[in-house]
């Protein structure tokens, strides 16, 4: 089916018109040496801190589709009531949003408590879910995150470890029971579970055993009863990832 390429747009202080955010794509293709993209994203929305920037960022996407620099637009952290907004003024001038971002996993399952996964759905529009792992909490020991030979990324998978994972003992270990009876790895089993709720994960993909073991994902579902045991052990967690401080209502 090929490969489907996109690119965010940050709502920088400084752009603050439409085309600021033309010339942001512009300069994207000119690093990538492509005339044009599949999707132009917004990074997220102003609305949280300079409603007035939105106007801006969403005309500005528009144009990109208008001009023939995107295929389609994608929203990131858009919240139900954000994502209708913008679902009308996009529909109007009859440009496609093809995606919207959100975290989402099992340590972070407001999405689908708020409706957004449901608004996606109703609007046409894909839920790509990103963080699936939860930077790793779900499935990696906190020892072998502090050895990684990239400590920068240790940092804050010590920080999320200590924090959340000593109230998710029954979650971690629903995860494992399961892995072991499907004979997948607790990733798989945890990006199986974004799949049910109809989401699209984004994956890390650095190593090729990595890539494998991300396919292993597929090609398979885990049956109702599965997904009842892990909704209700991510329910008894006693304290939940952060949520991006961009996402919006």
């Amino acid at each position: 089916q090929g490969i489907c390429y996109g690119t965010k747009l940050a709502l920088y202080p400084w752009r603050q018109t439409p085309d600021s955010f033309v010339d942001a794509l512009k300069a994207s293709l000119m690093r990538m040496q492509r005339d044009k993209i599949e999707i132009a994203c917004a990074h997220w929305s102003a609305s949280n801190y300079f409603p007035p920037q939105d106007k801006a960022l969403l005309e500005g996407l528009a144009r990109c589709y208008e001009y023939g620099l995107c295929d389609a637009v994608g929203l990131s952290n858009f919240g139900p009531n954000t994502l209708r907004k913008a679902n009308a003024f996009f529909k109007k001038k009859g440009i496609p949003i093809a995606i919207n971002q959100f975290q989402f996993s099992l340590l972070s399952t407001k999405p689908e408590h708020s409706g957004l996964i449901d608004t996606c759905q109703e609007l046409g529009i894909t839920p790509v879910a990103y963080s699936p792992l939860a930077l790793g909490a779900l499935v990696v020991t906190p020892d072998s995150a502090i050895k990684s030979p990239r400590q920068v990324e240790s940092l804050p998978r010590r920080f999320l470890f200590s924090a959340v994972r000593p109230g998710a003992t029954d979650l971690l270990m629903v995860i494992n029971d399961i892995a072991q009876q499907r004979r997948k790895t607790p990733a798989q089993v945890c990006l199986n579970w974004t799949i049910s709720k109809q989401c699209l994960p984004i994956v890390g993909a650095r190593t090729p055993e990595r890539v494998l073991e991300n396919l292993g994902a597929c090609g398979w579902r885990l049956d109702c009863n599965e997904v009842d045991a892990l909704d209700l052990a991510a329910a008894s967690v006693r304290k939940k990832a952060t949520q991006n401080i961009f996402m919006t209502a």
